[in-house]
């Protein structure tokens, strides 16, 4: 369709720049929700395609993008946000971010038709088959669809919400799968090398390095919505040159900025941090204090 033909020729450059960059390399091929199980409690993959390395040798974002398609048609935006800002952590990726949009929507546009063939050949279920083939249809034209990109921007102490908000938020923010997500504390994190749940010494959280950290966020922020995607920003931003530098990022780009700070009783604030387990936080309770 015309759609899908501007969305292909407007991510042509990004496309010829990933291919460039090594992003096309031999995935799964096939990574939707029934090629995926849970064993010993940890997710496992199976049934790739193995029969031929043309048909997975692809963006390693399209390949993702089945998954995240597919979490979408099922009903479960968060799910599908989670998934990708989980990867996009740890691929360090964020330059094919605005794919994703247009890989999900080939994904879905490929869905339909299969699913469509099936009622040509004569299935006995052939009503679900066509109510299913047009609901790939519709999310296809819906992720086709051009959506503004906007930046929010989330603040508060330790305790006050930020991240409970920011994921949230972001699945209904810009195209699906939503918006990304930029937080602080794994940034620092991935700063450092370490994962996200490795707690770091005091010396991490040094102002200068801080600094780093609130600029590295604004970069990443800024590189996303020039590309079109949307952002939700989580970190404290106590600091007025933190708050202007985030907010810089969407000005400058002609993009739409909201900023909220969170607030809570001091009481609440300890509570949620003493009662913390795992995450990439580092907050403890003196934090309230200082």
């Amino acid at each position: 369709t015309e759609s899908f033909r501007t969305a292909l020729e407007r991510h042509s450059g990004l496309l010829d720049r990933r291919e460039a960059a090594g992003k096309i390399r031999r995935c799964h091929g096939d990574l939707h929700l029934r090629n995926i199980c849970l064993m010993d409690g940890e997710p496992r993959l199976f049934d790739c395609v193995e029969f031929n390395d043309q048909i997975a040798s692809t963006d390693v974002l399209y390949d993702l993008a089945f998954l995240l398609m597919d979490l979408w048609h099922r009903g479960f935006p968060d799910l599908a946000n989670l998934v990708m800002n989980r990867y996009l952590d740890e691929a360090d990726d964020e330059d094919g971010f605005a794919l994703l949009p247009f890989f999900m929507a080939v994904r879905a546009a490929v869905r339909a038709h299969v699913t469509a063939t099936q009622v040509e050949e004569g299935s006995a279920d052939s009503a679900r088959l066509v109510a299913e083939a047009r609901s790939y249809f519709a999310l296809a034209q819906e992720l086709l669809r051009e959506k503004p990109p906007r930046l929010i921007a989330i603040g508060g102490l330790s305790g006050s919400g930020k991240t409970t908000i920011a994921e949230l938020l972001a699945a209904h923010i810009g195209a699906p799968p939503g918006a990304r997500i930029v937080e602080s504390d794994r940034i620092r994190k991935a700063m450092h090398g370490v994962p996200a749940q490795t707690r770091l010494p005091d010396r991490a959280y040094r102002p200068e390095f801080s600094e780093r950290v609130y600029r590295e966020m604004a970069w990443r922020a800024g590189l996303i919505l020039s590309e079109g995607g949307s952002v939700v920003a989580d970190a404290v931003f106590d600091r007025p040159a933190d708050r202007d530098r985030i907010e810089k990022a969407a000005s400058s780009r002609g993009v739409a900025f909201a900023g909220f700070w969170l607030e809570a009783d001091p009481l609440l604030l300890w509570r949620r941090i003493s009662e913390r387990r795992g995450g990439p936080s580092d907050a403890t309770v003196d934090v309230l204090s200082r």
